[in-house]
């Protein structure tokens, strides 16, 4: 198994930088090189910045030709944040900042005002879904001005639009349905940017495997979405098409059944199942991480808070006020194909937020 740290220089959270740069909006981060190079080169009227959920470069180069417009357009693999997975990867694309000063870390975060492990974008209690929230826990403690709010600011004539699924209001059911609300954007204004996000192929690999012939459907059928978008957009148009992390195909290993170490722990872990966060009991931190390795040693790396933050793998940049709350004594990150079972509901064939080269490495597309 390949290992690959997030390259915070030429990342996703760099392509948001890009635009940034390019109208006008000044940022402590640099752009993407290639990139760049072409917004310079080309000055386009229109950007198109579309995010396909899970779609790594493993998956492209598995599942499509290699004249298929998704891969024949492939510029470079570029790197994911840590964790690769969806919390913190879209809030870096969306704010331009890394994890460690977005505070978006995981799929779970422990707040301690509320004495819960949050589903953060479900703003849910984790363990106990049916604990009544009555407040927008993110909307409080974790808000931030997107790039497109920047843009706008910076750019009074520029027309912005934030194209998401159905989860969201006005929502779109299909990638086609979002295809279709772009071009009426594209061609009906002088000038635009358009940010669009789409929930597969993550879903379908995450239920069937990455290289499932399932897998292989979705990825051909967003292709030729891809494609009819290309022929529809005005010829000032640049369409700039990245995935938020890639995924591996996985074997489950079941936590709670290692009582031993259960026990040690002040609550339930958090984070990710291939990033695991553990509130530690005082008398057991000592002895934790050997006692941890005894049973995962070569599957997961583990590390002290201290060690964590240190090594700068949530990105380099002012620490969010609340990442001293989030992250717990140790993390546990995987290094190989398994992945930690914390939910009893949930069974899956692949996952991300590990530091595999599949998760962590992702397409950056210009047409």
């Amino acid at each position: 198994m390949k290992l690959f740290y997030p390259n915070y220089k030429d990342s996703i959270m760099n392509v948001t930088n890009s635009f940034l740069h390019y109208y006008g909006v000044e940022t402590p981060y640099n752009g993407q090189k290639e990139l760049d190079s072409v917004l310079r080169e080309k000055q386009p009227n229109h950007i198109v910045y579309v995010l396909l959920d899970g779609l790594g470069l493993n998956v492209l180069q598995k599942h499509l030709k290699e004249d298929d417009l998704l891969r024949k357009h492939i510029v470079k693999g570029i790197s994911s944040v840590f964790p690769p997975t969806t919390v913190a990867a879209t809030n870096s694309v969306l704010s331009g900042l890394p994890p460690i000063t977005t505070g978006y870390l995981g799929w779970v975060q422990y707040f301690k005002e509320y004495d819960l492990n949050l589903a953060v974008f479900l703003n849910k209690d984790f363990y106990h879904s049916e604990r009544p929230i009555e407040i927008d826990i993110p909307g409080k403690h974790l808000a931030y001005q997107d790039f497109l709010s920047k843009i706008k600011a910076k750019n009074p004539d520029v027309k912005v639009q934030r194209f998401f699924p159905s989860f969201v209001p006005n929502g779109s059911e299909s990638f086609e349905e979002e295809i279709e609300k772009v071009l009426i954007l594209n061609q009906n204004t002088d000038k635009s940017i358009s940010y669009v996000y789409w929930v597969e192929p993550d879903l379908t690999e995450h239920k069937y495997g990455i290289y499932s012939k399932e897998v292989k459907e979705v990825v051909t059928q967003l292709n030729r979405q891809f494609t009819d978008l290309t022929n529809h957009v005005t010829k000032d148009t640049l369409i700039v098409l990245i995935a938020d992390h890639g995924l591996t195909d996985i074997e489950e290993i079941p936590l709670f059944n290692y009582q031993e170490l259960v026990q040690m722990l002040v609550r339930k872990p958090s984070l990710e199942p291939r990033a695991i966060n553990f509130f530690v009991k005082e008398e057991f931190i000592p002895i934790f991480k050997e006692e941890f390795n005894k049973h995962f040693e070569g599957k997961f790396e583990i590390h002290s808070k201290e060690e964590f933050l240190a090594s700068k793998l949530f990105g380099d940049g002012p620490k969010h006020p609340k990442i001293d709350d989030f992250v717990g004594d140790f993390i546990a990150v995987a290094i190989d194909k398994y992945m930690f079972s914390i939910h009893d509901e949930k069974h899956y064939k692949a996952h991300h937020a590990g530091l595999l080269e599949d998760e962590m490495i992702v397409p950056l597309i210009i047409k």
